[in-house]
């Protein structure tokens, strides 16, 4: 990157991420209409829980993507 943020890779992190975050959503509300009515949150919660554990090094890969994206920025912010 030369001096400014590189708006296609920000971009393509960004995607990386809303897509894991939405898989998450998903295994997350599959989960709530398991089972009894009583604990949805508790429910949605596992089923988020399962569907990062499936994600496995994809999400945390997808945040360290989207912190590299914003690095210049951040460094600018916090006066490095």
């Amino acid at each position: 990157m030369t001096g400014g943020i590189d708006m296609m890779e920000y971009l393509k992190a960004l995607l990386g991420l809303v897509v894991c975050v939405a898989f998450m959503s998903m295994v997350g509300l599959v989960a709530a209409f398991i089972g009894p009515n009583h604990g949805v949150e508790i429910k949605i919660l596992i089923g988020m829980t399962v569907g990062a554990m499936i994600l496995g090094p994809r999400f945390p890969r997808a945040l360290q993507t989207l912190y590299d994206a914003n690095y210049e920025m951040i460094k600018r912010l916090l006066g490095k």
